[in-house]
């Protein structure tokens, strides 16, 4: 993929190997990029002036971000980049303050490699993206609207199932029809009919649901 069309994300930590760690796992998708790791606010914040940068992703306790001050603070100076957080802390208070701050996200430093990529590309596709244990009702309490609520069961078919599989690993409708023997457009019905129960609007979002509640082995 040429370098002009991947998201180009900019990453601000001031824990050194966190932020190796994560331009690590960011680097190894071919869709997208990161800018040179900074170690607080007004690094990220010179490094968007330059332009490019789709997604920011803050860490709440660095140096100039001051809370959710600093979210509301780069979502003033650069409305069109996207923020969300990296935080060691899962705090559904938190999570409701940062996202009403006008963050797309809320990431915990545990993640594993293949959530952090799911849950960056949902947010990159313009939804919110709130981990799994975040949300204690099932209502989202809170929550604007489009973040989806993970957690409780989902039926999906077999064949549902293994559709999603193939989604989640980036197949086009083509590939998976010919993988499976069944006819392109029954592809699409079963995407489409996978989106509905997971409550989400593009494949992307249903991919990053799916490694969320485990319904795919990651």
């Amino acid at each position: 993929m040429a370098r002009d069309s991947r998201a180009a994300i900019v990453i601000a930590d001031d824990h050194p190997l966190y932020r190796e760690a994560l331009t690590a796992i960011l680097e190894r998708a071919s869709d997208l990029e990161t800018r040179a790791p900074v170690d607080s606010l007004n690094a990220a914040l010179e490094v968007i002036a330059a332009g490019g940068v789709t997604l920011a992703l803050l860490d709440l306790d660095m140096p100039g971000m001051y809370g959710v001050a600093g979210i509301m603070r780069l979502r003033e100076l650069h409305p069109d980049t996207r923020v969300a957080v990296i935080s060691g802390q899962l705090d559904g208070i938190k999570i409701r303050e940062v996202l009403s701050a006008g963050a797309c996200g809320y990431l915990p430093k545990t993640f594993d490699p293949d959530m952090i990529l799911a849950a960056v590309r949902l947010m990159l596709s313009g939804a919110i993206y709130v981990p799994p244990d975040a949300l204690t009702d099932p209502a989202g309490n809170g929550v604007p609207p489009g973040a989806p609520v993970i957690g409780g069961p989902v039926a999906l078919t077999p064949r549902e199932l293994e559709v999603l599989r193939m989604l989640t690993k980036g197949s086009p409708n083509k590939e998976i029809a010919r993988a499976m023997g069944i006819a392109e457009v029954t592809v699409k019905l079963h995407t489409r009919r996978i989106m509905e129960k997971l409550g989400v609007r593009n494949r992307a979002a249903a991919a990053a649901v799916a490694v969320g509640r485990g319904l795919i082995p990651s």
